[in-house]
């Protein structure tokens, strides 16, 4: 049976890792978390990291041989010795300025068997080169797993033994918060919102895949200024042909809407997206959504909410989503809340509508 943890816990866990670690430095205390490719199972360990004002360092495995993981040995006159690594050397500079430290394992299950080997030494005694690793340095290992088929070698048991292992999969509304937490373009967290099944859909042909880390390649590429030839060409090498071709639909459809500040001057008349029959488009209402929650600030709330309200009900789950979302991450940075009478509207609708689907 698989160890699924939520991306939304995932920090949590890292966290309560790091203080057993602190609690009992006699013994490595290891997590590994195992996943799809592109999910952002590293990065989630760098996030927490820096947030709470630690000194990161990351070893991709599958670029490093045996000695350079453990260390050269090395004739020292008439003595054989063990050269520190540059990783450790990082490492433990910082311990002496006084910060705790991330040591992120990249790759482990893909790495050469020898190479394993040489980082179980460290995970399991937390020595290198005949050095202690500091008492407060968490190590987080990660990697796929054999059915994401990315050249994953089986870890022998001894290895295993060493770890706590934990199980991510992609997940929409997680992934949503840290998109908003790192400012991903409003346009690729509206077209997941209204295509979810786009967040991750891994090919193992060869050819580029939608995933968390290819959307965030997207988002840089929209925030930049290209022809919308070259931005096409861009983004289908990260996420493919055949979505490629649905997102610049969904964008150009959200380039043609009205802009933020003139719904919000005027929330009451702001055209909502329509067909040609006049009735509400709803891949038209999902991108303005989109676009108004990441531009709402407090001051704006109220005209947010208004507009909200003149969408068909069906919707405004859809706006719920979304403003959580975003406060989730206003929280995160410690900045107020979107929050108004006519949101809380919306909220109740939300809870209404949901109350008779149920």
């Amino acid at each position: 049976m698989r160890n699924l943890v939520s991306m939304k816990d995932l920090p949590d866990v890292i966290v309560a890792q790091a203080k057993l670690q602190e609690a009992h430095p006699e013994y490595g205390k290891t997590l590994i978390v195992l996943g799809p490719v592109g999910v952002g199972k590293s990065q989630i360990a760098i996030a927490v990291a820096k947030a709470l004002g630690w000194y990161v360092e990351v070893v991709n495995l599958i670029n490093f041989q045996p000695p350079e993981v453990a260390g050269w040995v090395t004739q020292v006159g008439d003595q054989m010795a063990q050269l520190k690594p540059a990783w450790l050397v990082r490492i433990l500079t910082a311990a002496e300025a006084g910060k705790k430290t991330l040591l992120v394992f990249e790759e482990f299950p893909q790495c050469d068997k020898d190479v394993q080997t040489a980082a179980t030494q460290i995970l399991w005694d937390r020595r290198c080169a005949g050095h202690r690793l500091p008492d407060d340095c968490l190590i987080v290992a990660n990697g796929n797993r054999k059915e994401d088929r990315a050249n994953v070698r089986a870890m022998p048991e001894q290895v295993v033994s060493r770890f706590t292992i934990v199980e991510v999969e992609a997940e929409l509304d997680a992934t949503l918060t840290h998109f908003a937490k790192i400012g991903v373009h409003p346009v690729v967290s509206g077209y997941l919102a209204f295509s979810n099944d786009s967040l991750h859909r891994h090919v193992q042909d060869g050819t580029p895949f939608p995933s968390p880390r290819s959307w965030v390649a997207v988002s840089d590429i929209l925030w930049g200024a290209f022809t919308d030839a070259v931005k096409s060409v861009l983004i289908a090498g990260h996420i493919g042909v055949e979505e490629a071709a649905k997102f610049c639909g969904f964008e150009r459809l959200a380039d043609s809407l009205t802009p933020p500040t003139k719904v919000f001057a005027n929330p009451e008349t702001a055209p909502i997206p329509s067909t040609k029959d006049g009735e509400p488009a709803i891949d038209g209402c999902f991108a303005m959504v989109s676009s108004l929650v990441a531009a709402v600030t407090p001051k704006t709330a109220q005209a947010l909410g208004i507009y909200v309200k003149r969408l068909p009900v069906e919707l405004h789950p859809v706006a719920e989503a979304a403003i959580k979302t975003r406060n989730e991450a206003l929280k995160a940075d410690g900045k107020p809340r979107i929050t108004s009478v006519e949101i809380t509207d919306v909220h109740l609708s939300t809870a209404q509508v949901l109350s008779e689907d149920g």
